[in-house]
């Protein structure tokens, strides 16, 4: 078979279809080149990834996860330290505040007294995350979502996670009617 050339151009493959013919033309270095590297790129990632144990995208995800979560996490402090939240506490305003943001957002699964209905009894002396006040502050603000608690900090903000906290903790003893069985630990 001999090879047809026209114009001194890549040779003319040798079939036609429809009156038209096809020039055998190589790909350009570049491409070639760019798709051989990209190639052994590939075959080395998987083994670094997959093989040697390599840091993987989910990884730096959930470690750049872990980098926001404790860069927003509450700052707690003990409880003789005079904090925001600890002011809060004894405050009536506060307490009608968080009240009011209880409602709206809680009562669905801690029931409008907080006795408990999916979620967990918040007036008695038992607690899942701890029952002071810097502890009920973190368990609203960052969450408990393997046990269904969503994280508020984000969507409420620091100072509605607080007068949360101030109302959740002025519940502890009211024993309203039908609450839940103690869950947890004694405080």
């Amino acid at each position: 078979m001999s090879q047809n050339y026209q114009n001194d151009e890549a040779p003319i493959r040798p079939y036609e279809v429809d009156g038209i013919q096809e020039l055998d033309n190589n790909l350009p270095s570049w491409w070639v080149g760019l798709f051989v590297f990209t190639t052994i790129f590939g075959a080395l990632y998987l083994v670094y990834v997959h093989l040697i144990g390599g840091t993987s995208i989910q990884k730096e995800y959930d470690d750049s996860l872990k980098v926001t979560y404790a860069a927003s996490a509450p700052s707690g402090g003990d409880s003789n330290e005079p904090t925001e939240l600890n002011a809060m506490i004894g405050n009536p305003t506060s307490i009608a505040a968080g009240k009011d943001v209880y409602t709206a957002n809680c009562a669905p699964c801690h029931g409008p007294s907080g006795e408990g209905k999916i979620g967990p009894n918040l007036t008695d002396n038992y607690w899942l995350h701890g029952g002071k006040p810097d502890k009920i502050y973190g368990t609203i603000f960052n969450g408990f979502p393997e046990s269904g608690m969503p994280a508020w900090g984000g969507i409420l903000g620091e100072r509605k996670v607080r007068q949360l906290a101030a109302f959740v903790t002025s519940l502890k003893g009211t024993n309203p009617p039908g609450a839940k069985a103690p869950q947890g630990a004694p405080e």
